[in-house]
């Protein structure tokens, strides 16, 4: 489900509301007609700098009015070729709540859009269409939709342009957000805010007064935030503040592979409402507020003590008993990977969910509920276990100078086991004891501690913990055609990414991608079909799959046969081709990839050429080994990848660049059969 952002309620202060809505022009009026475009919009064809770019944002504008509860919405692009008229499809998200609930506030809705498509030449073409609705998430009481539309006769060169306004709950008031880079090029954007005149107050915080603004911005070079105070309308000694930001030439978000996170660098500025003069201070009372909801929640109350002593029953060691408190909420229902469950239906199987041990009863929970539930039973078993609040690092990275707890997305686990504090994941189904999910490694995030809460981080595996092992052994005929087994074995990362995927789909759908995972890597000649799958819900153990594999692997030339010397490697594109880089190389976890191939051959044929040894390496960071090696009826090749570290700067990018191509410089070599005369012929292979 989507973010949604924190909503404050309002007290009426002293303004005017007549006045207020005098002061703007409500959607329709003559403050949003159209621009007229200029000569050179009309004859654009390109973008300086960036050829082959599709479209162009020309101009994009968004007006929030607090007190109207309406965010003005204005966008017009320029279409540069075939591919940017999918740009005339517009889908415009937002949140709808059917009942009251925790995002009560967030109820939006979308007025009407007025569009038009201008032609090079001039030529105007209202859209006179009629939007429809698409439900693109839902969970309980919360509706993600869609208003679709689609600007009419687009054509290359045309313009396009819509106005629409968002109109949100009347008794809350939410700070904006101000997306500025995105994936075309903006030529000019004006973003503007008109903060609400009311008193806010936060209900949280015992209804402290909230009397500040706070912003997070991330501004292209030379933008400056614009801050401005007027008396406000209606009242003799209020003001009215305006935020104001305008921009010229913002480049598109970069695309790289293995790219950071990019909303943690993409140009952008983060709004707040706060009380607090300070980061500091924000974080030390939101973390305060937060850490006892967790306590409240995880108890342990006398329920659960009784349940946990029955749980850990003969366990003679904590690290005996937390494995047992682990294995029992693993066992349970996590409704991340199946659905949540409405009020109602956990009333109608015994009650509400308040605390960790109504967990317990359910027999299910959400990721976090699953997470607090093993924080309180360590605790009933005598331990000290505390929650943490960390990001998704596959999205974004935690910023402590944006007050906002939306920057979060999970909950993990501290436990002092004799002495050492441990860090677990029970809300990540299937994580391994002790470890955590790849994307909750390496982040900063916001933990508990015995006398308060702590901006820390989180620790991570090294490479031995997240291995893949890929072995063939390979049996080929007179006729060069290939027939064996190859097993494939996943620990630690890659084992979790495959047992979630399972979790998303039946058995059919998680064989198919195991077979395209594996004809991905090898010569598009062999045909494979998956065997066995072994250990898939056992998470403490390697998850093994066993393919069968047959047809041809190599090229006949003459008299002999052209063979990838690591069938694994034989369908990889080149890395990293260009020579400069901006962002950091950023892979998700540290990784070790250990390959052994062995293909026997019947006699008549004889092993010609084999390459070389091949070791490379970035010191303390990254290794490659490979050797291959033969008898009189076969070869076997062995190579050993991995990184030891997840994040490279782009001052090291010319030397991983340069490890890259050596070693796929390497994969890409052959082994060469020769037909001796007692084979008579060469091998069809392909042929």
């Amino acid at each position: 489900m989507q973010r949604t952002k924190r909503m404050w309620s309002g007290r009426v202060g002293q303004m005017c509301m007549v006045a207020v809505l005098a002061m703007v022009a409500l959607p329709g009026r003559a403050a949003d007609t159209f621009v007229k475009p200029t000569p050179e919009e009309l004859t654009m064809t390109s973008v300086p700098g960036y050829p082959g770019a599709a479209a162009v944002v020309l101009f994009d504008e968004e007006i929030t009015k607090d007190d109207l509860h309406e965010i003005l919405h204005y966008q017009r692009v320029k279409v540069l070729n075939e591919e940017g008229k999918r740009y005339a499809n517009v889908e415009l998200n937002y949140v709808r709540t059917s009942a009251y609930g925790e995002y009560e506030g967030n109820d939006q809705s979308v007025g009407e859009i007025v569009g038009r498509t201008i032609h090079a030449d001039g030529t105007i073409i209202p859209f006179t269409g009629k939007p429809y609705l698409k439900t693109i998430e839902k969970a309980g009481n919360v509706k993600v939709q869609s208003m679709v539309f689609t600007l009419p006769d687009v054509e290359v060169g045309s313009i396009i342009e819509y106005r629409y306004a968002t109109r949100y709950n009347d008794h809350a008031y939410e700070a904006p957000d101000w997306y500025i880079q995105r994936e075309l090029y903006v030529k000019s954007a004006h973003y503007q805010w008109y903060p609400t005149l009311q008193q806010l107050v936060d209900s949280e915080d015992g209804g402290k007064w909230i009397s500040k603004i706070s912003w997070f911005p991330i501004l292209p070079p030379g933008a400056k935030i614009v801050r401005t105070e007027t008396p406000a309308p209606g009242s003799s000694s209020g003001t009215q503040q305006v935020f104001d930001l305008v921009v010229h030439d913002v480049p598109p978000e970069p695309k790289e592979d293995h790219m950071p996170p990019i909303s943690a660098f993409s140009y952008r500025v983060l709004f707040n409402f706060t009380p607090y003069d300070s980061n500091a201070e924000f974080w030390k009372v939101k973390g305060k507020q937060w850490s006892k909801r967790m306590d409240t929640f995880a108890g342990p109350n006398g329920d659960l003590k009784t349940a946990t002593q029955a749980v850990i029953a003969g366990a003679a060691t904590p690290e005996e008993k937390l494995h047992k408190i682990y294995a029992t909420v693993m066992g349970l229902e996590n409704t991340r990977y199946t659905r949540e469950r409405e009020a109602r239906e956990n009333k109608a199987e015994g009650g509400k969910v308040n605390n960790a041990a109504d967990i317990l009863t359910h027999k299910r929970g959400s990721a976090t509920d699953l997470t607090l539930l093993f924080i309180g039973m360590a605790r009933a078993a005598g331990m000290e276990a505390y929650a943490m609040n960390v990001p998704n690092r596959s999205d974004r990275i935690f910023a402590p100078g944006w007050m906002s707890f939306q920057q979060f997305d999970d909950v993990i686990a501290i436990v002092n086991v004799n002495g050492k504090e441990r860090f677990f994941d029970p809300g990540s189904r299937y994580c391994e004891f002790g470890h955590l999910e790849w994307q909750h490694t390496f982040v900063g995030g916001l933990r508990q501690t015995a006398t308060g809460t702590e901006i820390t981080q989180t620790p991570g595996d090294g490479y031995s913990a997240n291995k893949r092992t890929r072995v063939a052994n390979l049996t080929m005929d007179e006729q060069g055609q290939i027939t064996g087994k190859i097993d494939l074995s996943f620990t630690g990362s890659s084992a979790l990414r495959w047992r979630h995927r399972a979790l998303s789909g039946d058995d059919e759908s998680l064989r198919h991608a195991l077979r395209t995972y594996l004809e991905g890597m090898l010569p598009k000649s062999l045909e494979v079909k998956v065997a066995e799958i072994k250990n898939l819900d056992d998470y403490e153990t390697p998850l093994t799959v066993s393919y069968e594999v047959k047809g041809t692997a190599g090229t006949p030339t003459g008299k002999r046969l052209v063979m990838p010397a690591d069938l694994f490697t034989a369908g990889a594109a080149a890395s990293f081709p260009q020579e400069k880089r901006e962002l950091a190389v950023y892979f998700e976890y540290p990784e070790i990839v250990q390959d052994a191939l062995r293909v026997s051959f019947p006699k008549g044929f004889a092993v010609e050429a084999t390459p070389t040894e091949g070791k490379f390496g970035i010191p303390q960071k990254a290794m490659y080994d490979m050797t291959t090696t033969s008898t009189a009826t076969s070869f076997t090749t062995r190579r050993t990848y991995g990184f030891g570290e997840f994040l490279f700067s782009s001052a090291e990018y010319s030397t991983l660049r340069g490890f890259y191509s050596q070693f796929q410089a390497k994969d890409q070599e052959s082994v060469v059969l020769k037909a001796t005369p007692a084979a008579g012929s060469a091998p069809s292979g392909s042929q």
